[in-house]
C-alpha cells in the first residue's frame, strides 16, 4: 500500500466495545503533503456562475493543506495537459458526495467529464511559475496603465491557455499562450515575476509596398514580384487577420522614389530633393486604403492595388508631368530607383507624425500600431545619416518598431543593413560612450572625405517571404542567390555562353617570376574549397593565440602558407548595360594601423543596387566599432603580389564587356545576395558572435580592394599587407567554417584589427533577434559590451553588426526596450506572423541599467521635490487613502498613492519599469554627483512595483527617473543623457496621391523628435499629488471631441414627462436637458466636501437659442444668462430665511420682477414680452426659498402656482415644465415692465455681415480693433466628472469634461472629454449610456476631429480632404436679409449643404463680431472655414466658398459600436462615400446649381415677414 492509499479513509466496519474506546491511542497527525503525491478523485462539473473557482473536499485527501498547488489531468494516470490550481479554504457546508468540483469552461478546455476520475497531485509553485503570458484583447483601448494593473491583478491566479480573463468589470483579455522556460504549457500559477506580452486584435496597421526597378522582375520560380505581393503575400497576411479575429484599421501607401538626369531637372520640375551623392529625386506616395476596417472582402482592395501597380510607373513619369505642356508633348521623365534607395526612412517617418500624436482624437477601439514594410530588395538600404537618426529616435520613443518583409530569397549577408555617409568620430570622454560611434557622435568630427558606415537597425523585425511548394526551405540545400537579370533578359542564358568564357593568363611580368608549381596550386586549392566539419570557439580562439612577440616569431617560417590562405580573390563581375568604375587616389597622410606600410591600390566606389547591379564594394583596412562597418570612399594603398594573386582568375564574361576589364563584385540581382562573395560557411548559430564574425573565409576579404593584374606585377610578396587587402575565394557550405582561419589570425597580428571592419554584404546573415530573444544575453551584462571600458586601444574596433549578440553597448542598451516582447529566440526564417497578425505592445519592463560610471559621465541630473501634506492634497486623479490615526501613517499612506499614480503616468508616456536583471547584480555604488545611492534593489517583476514606498526606477531610452519617498516628501531624480549633437528637424517635401485624389499634390513638411525632453514633469506630479488642478498642453494629455447631433429621422419620443404632446424640437431640448442631467450626476467631489456639503455646485445647464453662433452672441438677453451661469458656478448659495408656503401670490410675483426674472425672450423671431422660462423659474425657487430644496419639488410648486393663475403659458399650450417653455404672469399680476422689442437681429446685421463681401475670397483681421474694446465672451464651461460612480474600479476614474453652454437644437452640441491614467473602458461605457439615454429623443452621439478638417494633413500626411468645386459660383448677397441667421456671405453653401443632409459644427471665426472675443476652453485654434457635419455623423465638410467649394472628409473616427440602428448601409465608410459621390455630381452640374440657387432666390423674395412659429 504507497502512502496515498495509506491516507484514503476506510469505510468498512468494526466492532469496538468500551475498553478498546478507553485505551485506544490518540489518532497519528495528519502528515502534509509532499510534492509528487497524487490521488485519484471523481470530479464534478459546475455553472462557473456557482463558483469560478476548483473546489476541494478536504476528507477524501488527508494531508491537504489551504494554498496547495495541485495539478488535475484527467483519467488515472498523471498528463501533460493538466490545469493547476490553489487549494481554497476548506468549506464545512459542502456536500459530503462532492470530492472534487471543476468550473464548466476549465472542464470543457481540459475534456473533463461530469463524474469521471481525474489525478490529482501535489506540484512545486516555482516550477510551475510562469515565465512569460500573451494576452490578446480586441475592440477596446488598453492604456500602459491599465496593463500594470492587470499584470497586478492578476498575480497568484492559475491560468491556463485559451482563459477569458476581466478585470475591474470591464477589461477583458484572453490567454493566449504561456511559457516557462521557453517552452509552451498549458497552465501555469503567474507570479510577480512574470512577464505579460500585450497583444493588440484592433491595431492601426500601416502597410507600405516599394515600388522599385525589382518590382517588375521575375523571381526564381518564375513570379513577377508584385504578383507576390498582390497575389501569395497580401492573401496570406488578410487570410490570418482572419483567422485570428483580426479587428485591424488599414491603411496601405504605395512608396517609390524617381531619379532624374541633371538635363531633365528643369522639366522635372516640383518638390525636387538631392540627394548626398548628388543625384535629384522626388519621392512619391500613393495611399490605396485609408484607414479603413475591412472585415470579409478585401477582393475590391486587392484588385485596386493590382491596377495602381500597373498604373503607377505611366502616373509618376508621364502623367505626373501634364501640367508641363499638351499632353501629346508630354515625354517620359526620370528612373525608378533601385531598392536600396527607396524612401524608406521618408515614409516611416511621414507614419510617425499621426502615432505622436496618438493622444489626440484618441480611438477607444483601437490599440496598438504597426508598421509592415514589403520590399522587393533584400534588407539593403541607403539612407541619410541625419534622418537615420531621427528615425531612431522616434522609433524608441514611441516603442514601435518595423516589420519588414523581403519578398527574396534570404541573402547571404547581413540583413537588416543600412549604410550612411558620416565621419569617423573622436573618443571624448565629457560624453561616455556614445559619441565614439558613428552613428550618435557629433556631426562635426572627422576630418577629410566621409566614409561609408553600416548599421544594424534593432528595430527592424525581418522576415523573408519566398513561398516555393516545390522547393521547401532545407538547411543542407544549397540555394543560388546571384541573378544576371540583364543577361538573362536579353536570351544569352539559353546559348552556350561558356564557350566565351575566357580566363586570361597570370600576369607573367611579376617581379618575383616564381610560379607556383602544381603541388602547391593542388595543396592551395585543397586548403581553400576542403569542406572541413570543425569549428572553433570563441574560447578555444583565446586560448590558443599567441602573444604579439610570439606571433611574429612564427610569422616568419609560415608567410608562404599564411598568404595563400589569405590573399586569394575569384571574384565575378556583374554584367552591367552601362559599366562604370570610379576610381580615385588616397591623400598622402590618409594612413592606418593595418596598413600603415601598403602602398596605393584602386578601388572601387559603392554603386547602384545589390539587387539590380553590383556593389562596387569600396573596402578599407581600418577597423569599425560598434555594429558599424565602414566602406571608404577614398583610394586605399595598393598591396604587393603574392602566390594568392597569381592564382586569382580574372573576370569572366569579358566579351560582352565594352571597356576594360575591373575587378567587382557580383551580387545577387533579384534574391539580392553576393554569390560569388559571400560566407556560406558561415557559422552555425550555437557558435559565438565573435567566432562566428572570424571563422568566415570572407571575413578576411570583406574590407578588401580588389586587385586588377595589371596593378600586381610591381608588388613584392609581403603577407601581413595582403592578408587584409585581398578577397579570400568561396567555401560552398551550409554547416560549420572550415579550420584554418583562426590559425592565420593568430600568426597575423595585423589581421586581428582588420578583422572587424568589412562590408555587410559578404558577412554570413545572423539570426533575427530584432525584437528580444539571443540579445537578452547582451542585455544587462553591459561589462563585457565592447564599449565598456574607455582603455579600449581604439574608437575603431567595432564588432560585425551581421552576427548574432554584437551589438555595441550603445545599440543593446537602446534595444533593451523590446527586451521582453517575445517569449522565445526568433528564427531568421520564419515570417514573423505573430507581430504582423498580433502586434504585440511595449512591454512595461525592461533589464537593462547603466552602469554606475556611465551614470556619472554620460548623463544630466536634475532633482525637484514636494512635501506630502494630505490636507492640501485636492487630486482627482487619485484615490485618497483611508485615514489612519497617526499622523505619519497618513503621510505614507499618500505618498504611496501619489507616487503609484506618478508611475502610472509616466507608464502611459512610454516609460517602463527597471526590474532585476537576470543574468548580472544590480551595481550598489553611490552615485557621487547626486549623493544618492542606488543600492535599492531592483523590483523582480512589474506587479512588484511600488508595493511599498521603496524607491522605483523608470527607463526610457534616453532618460531614467528616480521615486522616492524620503522625509516626508516625495524626490524625483531625472537623468538625462547627454546628446554630443542638437537634434535637428529635417525638413521634407514629395508627392502624396491621397485616397480620393485626382492625381499628385505636393506636400511640405518637418520630421522632428517628439520626445520628453522638455516634457513638464513637475507640472504633472504635482497635477497628480492634487497641488494643481487644470490640464495643461504641455502635459500630453487624451483628449477626443465628440458631437449630438439631430438625427434625420423623427424622435421615438413624442409625448413629454407629464403627458403632453411635444414636437420635434421640444423633444430634442428635452433631451439636452437629460444629457444636462447626466454631466450633473456625475460631477466630482472633493471627499471632504461630500462629507461637508459645504459647496453645493448648482447642475448643468444649457441655454437654448435658434440662432447662429456667431449671431448668439449679440443677443443681449442670452448673454445675461450667460454670465448668471458663470457667476452661480462661482459664488455660493446664499441662505435664505424665505418660505414659499407662506408667500402671497401678489408679494411673489413683485420678487419675481424684482430678481430680473421676467424679461423679453423670443424664439425664431417671435418676440415674447415679459415673459421667463420654466427652467429660470425652478433655479429661482431653488434658489430663494428654504422650503424649496430640489429641482422636482420647484416644479409641483410651478404647477400649483399656475393652477392658482398666477402665470400661463404664452400659447397656452403647456402646463408648468421645467425646461424651455415660455411662460408670463397672468391676470392681475400681468405688467409691462420690459420696453419695446427691437429689432435686434436688423441693427446688428451690418456688424456681422460685410457689404459687398464675396463668398471665400477675404478673411477678417481677427485683431482689427483693439483688444480692450473687445468683450471676452467664455461659451463653454468644464468640471470634473466621475464615471465610475458604482466603485468598481482599482483607482480614480476621472475625466476632464468641457461643454457648449449654448445651444440651437438645429445645430450640433460639443462636449470634449481629456483625461490622464483613466480607464479608457470606463469612457466607452460611460459614452455608450449617454448614447442610449439621448438616442430616443432623435439625438446621436458621434466622435469628432479636435481640429478643423482642413488641417487635418498636418497630423497624417496619407489622409487628406477631397475638394468639391462648384461648377458655378453662388450668386452675391452683400447686405441682403438672410434668413435663419445664416450670413449672407455664404447663404447658398450653407442651403445646399443642408439640402444633402449636413449641419453646421463650428462656424468660422471671420463671422464673429469684430465686438468680441469668443472662447471655448476646448478649442486650441479658430476654425478659418465654417465646418458641417452630416446627419449621420459619417462625413465632415468645410465651406471654402464662392467656386471654390467645399472640402469633405469622411470621419474616420466613428466609433462602429456606436453607429446606431441604420440597416440600410454596412460600414460608415460606405455611407461617407454615398454621400460624397452625391454631393461631388451635384456640385459638378452648372444646370443642376443654377436650378438650385433660382429656387433659393425665389424662396427668399416670396419669404414672409414672421415665419410660422413652433409651438414652444
Amino acid at each position: 500500500m504507497n502512502r496515498a492509499e495509506s491516507q484514503q479513509p476506510h469505510y468498512g466496519r468494526r466492532r469496538s466495545n468500551t475498553a478498546q474506546s478507553i485505551l485506544r491511542p490518540p489518532p497519528l497527525p495528519i502528515v502534509p503533503l509532499k510534492s509528487g503525491d497524487s490521488t485519484i478523485l471523481n470530479t464534478w462539473v459546475h455553472d462557473a456562475k456557482e463558483s469560478a473557482s476548483v473546489t476541494l473536499n478536504y476528507i477524501y485527501w488527508p494531508g491537504v493543506a489551504e494554498g496547495d498547488l495541485l495539478s488535475v489531468s484527467a483519467g488515472i494516470e498523471t498528463s501533460a495537459e493538466a490545469f493547476i490550481f490553489l487549494v481554497p479554504a476548506d468549506d464545512p457546508n459542502l456536500k459530503p458526495q462532492l470530492q472534487i468540483s471543476v468550473p464548466k469552461p476549465i472542464a470543457e478546455a481540459f475534456g473533463l467529464r461530469n463524474n469521471s476520475e481525474v489525478t490529482v497531485t501535489k506540484v512545486d509553485k516555482e516550477k510551475y511559475a510562469a515565465e512569460y503570458v500573451e494576452l490578446s484583447f480586441q475592440d477596446q483601448y488598453l492604456g500602459r496603465n491599465d496593463m500594470w494593473r492587470f499584470g497586478k491583478h492578476l498575480v497568484d491566479q492559475c491560468i491556463y491557455a485559451g482563459q477569458e480573463l476581466s478585470f475591474i468589470g470591464t477589461i477583458a483579455a484572453k490567454i493566449e499562450s504561456i511559457y516557462i522556460q521557453g517552452q509552451k504549457v498549458p497552465a501555469a500559477l503567474m507570479t510577480s515575476r512574470t512577464k505579460v506580452i500585450y497583444c493588440s486584435l484592433s491595431a492601426k496597421v500601416t502597410i507600405f509596398i516599394q515600388v522599385c526597378q525589382e518590382l517588375w522582375e521575375f523571381a526564381g520560380d518564375g513570379e513577377r514580384y508584385n504578383e507576390k505581393v498582390v497575389h501569395s503575400f497580401l492573401p496570406a497576411l488578410f487570410a490570418k487577420w482572419k483567422e485570428a479575429g483580426a479587428n485591424h484599421t488599414v491603411s496601405i501607401v504605395l512608396i517609390s522614389r524617381v531619379f532624374y538626369e541633371d538635363g531633365d531637372i528643369e522639366y522635372a520640375a516640383g518638390p525636387l530633393r538631392r540627394d548626398e551623392r548628388g543625384k535629384w529625386y522626388k519621392d512619391f506616395f500613393k495611399v490605396i486604403t485609408d484607414l479603413e476596417v475591412i472585415h470579409e472582402n478585401w477582393k475590391p482592395t486587392l484588385f485596386s492595388l493590382k491596377t495602381s501597380f500597373w498604373d503607377f510607373q505611366r502616373d509618376i513619369l508621364l502623367t505626373h508631368h501634364y501640367h508641363r505642356g499638351k499632353a501629346d508633348q508630354v515625354r517620359l521623365v526620370g528612373s525608378l530607383s533601385c531598392a536600396h534607395d527607396g524612401p524608406i526612412l521618408e515614409a516611416l517617418n511621414l507614419n510617425l507624425s499621426p502615432t505622436e500624436t496618438h493622444y489626440i482624437d484618441r480611438s477607444l477601439a483601437n490599440t496598438g500600431a504597426t508598421t509592415i514594410l514589403i520590399t522587393p530588395g533584400t534588407g539593403y538600404f541607403r539612407v541619410s545619416k541625419q534622418l537615420l537618426r531621427l528615425t531612431t529616435n522616434r522609433m524608441l520613443d514611441q516603442g514601435i518598431g518595423l516589420n519588414l518583409i523581403s519578398l527574396t530569397k534570404e541573402p547571404l549577408h547581413g540583413s537588416p543593413i543600412l549604410s550612411f555617409l558620416g565621419s569617423e568620430p573622436e573618443a571624448r570622454l565629457e560624453h561616455g560612450i556614445r559619441p565614439t560611434d558613428p552613428l550618435w557622435g557629433r556631426d562635426d568630427e572627422g576630418k577629410g572625405g566621409k566614409a561609408t558606415f553600416w548599421w544594424t537597425p534593432f528595430w527592424i523585425t525581418m522576415s523573408f517571404w519566398d513561398e516555393q511548394v516545390d522547393l521547401p526551405f532545407r538547411q543542407d540545400r544549397f540555394i543560388a542567390r546571384a541573378k544576371m537579370h540583364e543577361i538573362q533578359m536579353l536570351g544569352l542564358l539559353d546559348h552556350d555562353v561558356l564557350a566565351f568564357i575566357h580566363v586570361p593568363f597570370l600576369d607573367a611580368h611579376s617581379k618575383s617570376d616564381v610560379l607556383p608549381t602544381k603541388a602547391e596550386a593542388g595543396a592551395f586549392d585543397l586548403d581553400i574549397f576542403a569542406l572541413k566539419d570543425e569549428s572553433k570557439s570563441l574560447a578555444a580562439f583565446k586560448q590558443s593565440a599567441p602573444e604579439p612577440a610570439q606571433l611574429d616569431a612564427d610569422n616568419k617560417p609560415n608567410t608562404k602558407q599564411t598568404s595563400q590562405r589569405s590573399s586569394i580573390t575569384t571574384l565575378i563581375n556583374t554584367i552591367e548595360e552601362n559599366p562604370r568604375t570610379i576610381s580615385r587616389d588616397l591623400p598622402e597622410g590618409e594612413t592606418n594601423v593595418a596598413s600603415s606600410s601598403a602602398a596605393k591600390m584602386q578601388l572601387m566606389q559603392l554603386s547602384t543596387s545589390p539587387t539590380k547591379s553590383s556593389i562596387h564594394s569600396a573596402r578599407s583596412v581600418r577597423s569599425s566599432t560598434s555594429s558599424m562597418r565602414r566602406v571608404r570612399t577614398d583610394n586605399s594603398s595598393p598591396a604587393r603580389s603574392t602566390l594568392a594573386s597569381k592564382l586569382t582568375p580574372s573576370w569572366l564574361f569579358k566579351q560582352f564587356r565594352s571597356g576594360p576589364v575591373e575587378p567587382q563584385i557580383t551580387t545577387e540581382s533579384a534574391s539580392a545576395s553576393s554569390t560569388s562573395l559571400s560566407a556560406t560557411g558561415s557559422a552555425s548559430s550555437s557558435t559565438s558572435a565573435l567566432n562566428a564574425s572570424l571563422s568566415s573565409p570572407l571575413s578576411r576579404s570583406s574590407m578588401s580592394p580588389l586587385l586588377s593584374p595589371s596593378k600586381t606585377t610591381s608588388a613584392p610578396a609581403t603577407a601581413i599587407n595582403t592578408a587584409a587587402a585581398v578577397a579570400a575565394p568561396l567555401a560552398i557550405k551550409r554547416t560549420t567554417s572550415r579550420g584554418g582561419t583562426s590559425r592565420v589570425l593568430d600568426e597575423d597580428p595585423a589581421l586581428r584589427t582588420a578583422l572587424w571592419r568589412r562590408s555587410p554584404m559578404n558577412t554570413p546573415p545572423r539570426e533575427e533577434q530584432t525584437f528580444g530573444g539571443k540579445r537578452r544575453s547582451v542585455i544587462g551584462s553591459f561589462s563585457a559590451g565592447p564599449f565598456s571600458s574607455s582603455s579600449s586601444s581604439s574608437p575603431s574596433s567595432r564588432p560585425n553588426p551581421s552576427q548574432p549578440a554584437t551589438l555595441s553597448n550603445p545599440q543593446d542598451s537602446l534595444a533593451a526596450r523590446w527586451e521582453h516582447m517575445s517569449p522565445v529566440p526568433l528564427s531568421k526564417h520564419d515570417i514573423k506572423w505573430h507581430s504582423i497578425v498580433t502586434p504585440p505592445c511595449l512591454p512595461l519592463t525592461v533589464e537593462h541599467f547603466p552602469s554606475q560610471a556611465e551614470l556619472e559621465t554620460s548623463y544630466d541630473v536634475f532633482s525637484y521635490d514636494f512635501v506630502v501634506d494630505p490636507p492640501e492634497m485636492r487630486s482627482f486623479l487619485v484615490i485618497p487613502p483611508s485615514k489612519t490615526t497617526s499622523d505619519p501613517e497618513r503621510r505614507r499612506a499618500w505618498a504611496l498613492t501619489v507616487m503609484r499614480g506618478m508611475a502610472a503616468v509616466r507608464l502611459s508616456q512610454g516609460f517602463q519599469f527597471v526590474i532585476q536583471s537576470r543574468t548580472s547584480k544590480t551595481e550598489r555604488l553611490p552615485l557621487r554627483r547626486t549623493q544618492s545611492y542606488a543600492e535599492e534593489a531592483f523590483p523582480k517583476g512589474a506587479a512588484e512595483a511600488l508595493q511599498n514606498t521603496n524607491s522605483v526606477w523608470l527607463s526610457m531610452s534616453h532618460e531614467i527617473h528616480k521615486i522616492s519617498y524620503t522625509f516626508e516628501t516625495i524626490q524625483v531624480l531625472r537623468y538625462v543623457r547627454r546628446q554630443p549633437f542638437a537634434t535637428q528637424t529635417f525638413d521634407y517635401e514629395c508627392l502624396i496621391w491621397p485616397k480620393l485624389g485626382e492625381g499628385y499634390t505636393e506636400h511640405k513638411t518637418s520630421f522632428t523628435p517628439h520626445g520628453l525632453d522638455n516634457y513638464n514633469w513637475n507640472r504633472l506630479d504635482m497635477l497628480v499629488g492634487g497641488y494643481e488642478q487644470g490640464l495643461h498642453e504641455s502635459l500630453r494629455y487624451w483628449r477626443t471631441r465628440f458631437l449630438v447631433i439631430p438625427t434625420a429621422d423623427p424622435p421615438a419620443l413624442k409625448i413629454g414627462p407629464s403627458g403632453e404632446a411635444l414636437n420635434e424640437e421640444e423633444v430634442r431640448i428635452l433631451g439636452m436637458d437629460k444629457l444636462a442631467e447626466s454631466f450633473t450626476k456625475l460631477r466630482w467631489h472633493f471627499p471632504e466636501e461630500k462629507e461637508k456639503l459645504a459647496v453645493v455646485h448648482p447642475p448643468t445647464r444649457f441655454l437654448p437659442t435658434t440662432l447662429s453662433p456667431a449671431m448668439s452672441v449679440l443677443d443681449e438677453s442670452l448673454m445675461e444668462q450667460l454670465d448668471q451661469i458663470h457667476a452661480a458656478s462661482l459664488k455660493k448659495k446664499m441662505k435664505s430665511e424665505k418660505e414659499i408656503a407662506e408667500m402671497p401670490l401678489a408679494q411673489l410675483a413683485k420678487l419675481m420682477q424684482e430678481d430680473g426674472l421676467i424679461k423679453l425672450n423670443h424664439w425664431h423671431k417671435n418676440h415674447y414680452p415679459d415673459s421667463f422660462t420654466g427652467a429660470e423659474f425652478v433655479s429661482f425657487l431653488v434658489r430663494e426659498f428654504r422650503d424649496v430644496s430640489s429641482r422636482a419639488i420647484a416644479a409641483e410648486w410651478g404647477s400649483n402656482l399656475q393652477d392658482k393663475g398666477l402665470f400661463e403659458h404664452v400659447r397656452g399650450q403647456h402646463n408648468f415644465l421645467d425646461g424651455h417653455y415660455f411662460y408670463r404672469l397672468s391676470g392681475e399680476f400681468a405688467t409691462s415692465s420690459t420696453p419695446t422689442p427691437r429689432r435686434w437681429f436688423r441693427t446688428r446685421t451690418d456688424d456681422v455681415i460685410p457689404r459687398g463681401h464675396y463668398p471665400g475670397n477675404s478673411a477678417r483681421v481677427s485683431n482689427a480693433s483693439p483688444r480692450r474694446n473687445r468683450k471676452r465672451l467664455i461659451l463653454s464651461s468644464s468640471m470634473v466628472i466621475d464615471i465610475d460612480p458604482n466603485k468598481r474600479s482599482d483607482q480614480a476614474e476621472t475625466v476632464l469634461l468641457h461643454h457648449d453652454i449654448i445651444h440651437n437644437p438645429g445645430n450640433v452640441f460639443h462636449f470634449e472629454l481629456q483625461w490622464v491614467g483613466t480607464t479608457p473602458r470606463y469612457i466607452e461605457d460611460q459614452l455608450r449610456q449617454w448614447s442610449r439615454t439621448i438616442e430616443k429623443y432623435g439625438l446621436k452621439l458621434v466622435e469628432g476631429y479636435v481640429a478643423q478638417i482642413a488641417d487635418v494633413r498636418t497630423r497624417n500626411a496619407f489622409q487628406s480632404c477631397f475638394p468639391i468645386r462648384l461648377a458655378l459660383a453662388p450668386p452675391i448677397l452683400a447686405g441682403s436679409p438672410a434668413p435663419d441667421g445664416s450670413p449672407a456671405t455664404r447663404y447658398f453653401e450653407y442651403a445646399l449643404l443642408r439640402h444633402f443632409g449636413f449641419i453646421l459644427d463650428v462656424e468660422a471665426a471671420d463671422l464673429y463680431s469684430e465686438n468680441v472675443d469668443v472662447v471655448y476652453s476646448y478649442r486650441r485654434s479658430p476654425f478659418k472655414y465654417s465646418q458641417f457635419v452630416h446627419r449621420s455623423g459619417v462625413a465632415f465638410v468645410q465651406v471654402l466658398g464662392g467656386s471654390q467649394g467645399f472640402l469633405f472628409l469622411t470621419n474616420r473616427l466613428m466609433n462602429p459600436a456606436r453607429m446606431g440602428k441604420n440597416k440600410e448601409h454596412r460600414s460608415a465608410a460606405e455611407l461617407a462615400e454615398r454621400i460624397r459621390t452625391e454631393l461631388y455630381d451635384f456640385c459638378s452640374n452648372k444646370r443642376t446649381l443654377e436650378k438650385f440657387y433660382d429656387e433659393e432666390l425665389a424662396k427668399m423674395g416670396h419669404l414672409p415677414d414672421e415665419p410660422p412659429p413652433l409651438i414652444i
